[in-house]
């Protein structure tokens, strides 16, 4: 199926003015504790709520990588990308098969697809009522669309830098983020409650943090077999030191509900040989993460304040955790 996009990425960028507009005033916004001062006061201005109810209840929710509807549909064709590889990279054929895992059905979604399938999960959050409706399939498609991976490989970039934000015309973006070399000896072990970003989150109240979605990384840094994507589940309420918060988990058995952690994503993951051996070779802890991307939908309203309260937070968390 060829998928439908309303504006093609040329006309999206055509368009960007207006969207980068609308973004450059919420960042620019600043906190002030002084009422006499032009810039808002944030305990007096109220963010008008940019996304409506987080209907975390839907019943699509978590959506899953390898559910039968579409865990089959292929991101890459191990042959092409192995082919591309040597004939293009001038990778010697051994060393080609190694930079792209085998599986026995394929490089598909259910064994490739954590991203995608998060990502989705934060578009349905944002646009509950899209027609159609976001899933990891339709995504999938979106972004081989726009050619942020081909199956041949020979475009791939990260789709979270930009991915959300064409498909949206840019009402949904990637607002801000940090990222950690976890599995390199030299840097320091970064968890939820150890993380600047994500203790600026969760610090705020309920009704701030609901302008928000967190995309939380796990495992190693380097987005090969042992790296893995899950959101944080905007309905937890734990506090910062809270270190095994509840997520939506792309990887979740079809067969389990309720509460999920990012411990029993770790377990879930961790059956598979090949990541159990990259988490131990790299001394991965079971709830460590290697990076965080803040997703938030944007509105055309200049004095609405989105991301001045959680830029505040986190400036104090790193002015507190630094030496």
């Amino acid at each position: 199926m060829t998928p439908t996009p309303q504006k093609t990425r040329r006309s999206f960028l055509t368009n960007l003015g207006k969207s980068t507009f609308s973004a450059t005033v919420l960042l620019s916004t600043a906190c002030s504790e002084d009422p006499s001062t032009p810039t808002p006061n944030c305990t007096s201005i109220q963010p008008e709520h940019p996304i409506g109810t987080l209907n975390t209840a839907d019943p699509e929710f978590p959506m899953r990588q390898h559910d039968p509807r579409w865990g089959s549909e292929i991101m890459y064709d191990r042959d092409l990308v192995i082919q591309g590889l040597t004939e293009l990279n001038g990778e010697r054929p051994a060393d080609a098969q190694e930079m792209i895992r085998e599986y026995e059905d394929g490089n598909n979604l259910s064994n490739e697809g954590c991203q995608i399938s998060a990502l989705a999960m934060a578009l349905r959050l944002f646009q509950p009522t899209s027609n159609p409706p976001w899933t990891p399939s339709y995504l999938n498609e979106l972004a081989q669309y726009f050619y942020y991976y081909t199956p041949s490989a020979i475009s791939l970039v990260p789709p979270y830098a930009d991915l959300l934000s064409d498909v949206t015309e840019g009402l949904v973006q990637i607002a801000l983020k940090e990222e950690y070399l976890s599995g390199v000896p030299t840097w320091p072990k970064y968890h939820v409650d150890t993380s600047p970003l994500v203790r600026a989150y969760r610090s705020l109240p309920a009704d701030r943090r609901s302008s928000y979605l967190l995309m939380l990384k796990t495992g190693t840094w380097d987005d090969t077999i042992a790296s893995h994507y899950v959101l944080l589940h905007p309905d937890d309420t734990s506090g910062p030191d809270d270190r095994d918060p509840l997520i939506l988990d792309p990887a979740m058995p079809l067969d389990k509900s309720g509460a999920w952690r990012l411990s029993d994503s770790a377990k879930a993951i961790l059956e598979d040989p090949g990541i159990a051996q990259e988490w131990q070779d790299k001394q991965i802890e079971n709830t460590q993460i290697s990076g965080v991307w803040v997703i938030v939908k944007w509105q055309d309203t200049p004095r609405q304040v989105i991301l001045a309260p959680l830029i505040s937070a986190w400036a104090q968390e790193l002015s507190r955790q630094s030496p």
